[in-house]
């Protein structure tokens, strides 16, 4: 993250602080899966199913808030300085998760929670868009995949504590969220000494102007560009990818237990080890993505739709191999259970590879978008992708206290999943056509903006 190739305007320490916001911002909205026994024990006296879409109704809540959030707060970003949106997002997140210490059980503590998780979605909305706007803005183009790779490392880490923690808390789970809100707190007081990275300063075009200043910035006219880019409505669609991701995180830790009697400790070690792998996936393509870039400009958009494909298959097997634990059962008997290590391997694949969507779908959204507009672009893009994490839950909310049960809402996550990958193909048709209509704009600007120096 330090290499100053790919991050050549901001201090270590400022990428730092900024990627551990985000880290922390998505192990906060990663808890409440883990917690879902729990929490149902804490506010309704039992883990019955039929109190299961009380949980979703605050996953639900909390994303829609996000959403409306994210994109309120990335139209300002895009028209003032984003280091202070990110500010006061940061502040309002962490506050309202340190808040949550005081929830206290039944009924009125249910409501107390809802509450708190609506008021820290708000904050949390202003983190995403803001943060990839930065890194877009000082990473070099050539290396912005992987420069997002390490954005979605970060969100991976962050993803991997909340289950972890999730996990291992469980009895103490108000607890968690004032730890993640007091680092949260002290990240946000380190954004006073971070400074603001010039919007359009790593664009190649813009190389040797250092006297000029970008100083375009969102407008009307421009959402009217945004939807001519026809990239843009494809990479957006694909926030149905979203949809089975959201009913898998919200079930996995009971579905694991009441279907394979797995222990959440057992469940919490594989889940580490798949996010590990997870990591491993967004870096590896993600340095693939930049590279094969050079000769082909659909090559992210390739290795996204072979990311999202492929996992699907691991996802049957993973669902397809039955077996049972003993109670209290350790590795050791897990791994002597016929078909665990076959199901897990399956898991821990699965996250290798659909982990290199990320980076080259992020990157791919920078590419196709002028600088002023990729904030808004991102809030968008990630407010559609909350909507699918909302639905999710619901879905699976739904299915699970139905007849259906945990195992029906798995085979509609695969459902979902199949129909994203139908996506990426319309984007494989037009990317070439959108980059070449963003460079053709810059490349103006850059000639203006050298005039200008000039005069």
């Amino acid at each position: 993250m330090s290499d100053k190739k790919t991050f050549q305007k901001l201090s270590f320490i400022a990428i730092f602080i900024l990627l551990m916001i985000l880290l922390f911002s998505f192990a906060d909205q990663n808890l409440l899966g883990p917690f879902l026994n729990p929490h149902l024990e804490f506010f309704f006296g039992s883990t019955d199913n039929v109190n299961v879409p009380k949980m979703t109704y605050i996953s639900s809540a909390f994303v829609f808030m996000s959403s409306v959030s994210m994109v309120s707060f990335a139209i300002l970003a895009d028209k003032t300085t984003r280091k202070w949106v990110l500010f006061a997002g940061t502040i309002i997140y962490s506050i309202f998760s340190i808040i949550v210490i005081f929830v206290p059980s039944g009924e009125s503590g249910y409501v107390f929670f809802f509450i708190t998780r609506i008021m820290n979605g708000i904050g949390i909305g202003a983190i995403v868009p803001t943060v990839f706007s930065m890194v877009g803005d000082v990473a070099n183009p050539k290396k912005r995949t992987i420069a997002f790779a390490y954005v979605n490392v970060a969100i991976i880490l962050g993803q991997l504590i909340g289950m972890v923690l999730g996990g291992l808390m469980g009895d103490v789970w108000r607890t968690t969220y004032l730890i993640i809100g007091i680092i949260s707190l002290l990240l946000g007081l380190g954004l006073l000494f971070v400074q603001e990275p010039k919007r359009g300063a790593s664009e190649e075009v813009f190389k040797g102007l250092e006297g000029a200043e970008y100083n375009f910035r969102i407008s009307k006219k421009d959402f009217k560009r945004i939807w001519t880019n026809k990239s843009n409505f494809w990479l957006i669609a694909n926030f149905i990818d979203c949809i089975p991701s959201g009913i898998i995180f919200f079930l996995i830790f009971k579905y694991l237990e009441d279907t394979r009697n797995m222990a959440p400790e057992m469940t919490t070690s594989i889940v580490f080890i798949a996010f590990i792998s997870g990591i491993g996936g967004a870096l590896a393509f993600g340095y693939l993505g930049d590279k094969w870039f050079k000769k082909d400009r659909r090559a992210k958009v390739m290795i996204a739709l072979i990311c999202n494909g492929f996992p699907v298959i691991f996802f049957i097997i993973f669902i397809l191999t039955d077996f049972n634990l003993v109670d209290n059962a350790t590795f050791g008997d897990a791994f002597a259970t016929k078909g665990f290590f076959l199901a897990m391997g399956s898991l821990i694949l699965l996250m290798f590879i659909n982990q290199g969507v990320g980076p080259n779908w992020h990157s791919t959204l920078t590419d196709v978008n002028l600088p002023e507009n990729r904030g808004t672009m991102i809030s968008i893009a990630s407010a559609m992708d909350l909507i699918g994490h909302t639905v999710g839950p619901l879905i699976a909310g739904a299915i699970t206290a139905s007849v259906l049960g945990l195992q029906g809402a798995m085979w509609v996550a695969i459902f979902f999943w199949i129909l994203n990958v139908f996506l990426w193909f319309p984007v494989f048709r037009f990317i070439e056509g959108d980059l070449d209509a963003v460079q053709k704009t810059l490349i103006e600007r850059a000639s203006k903006l050298k005039s200008q120096d000039v005069s």
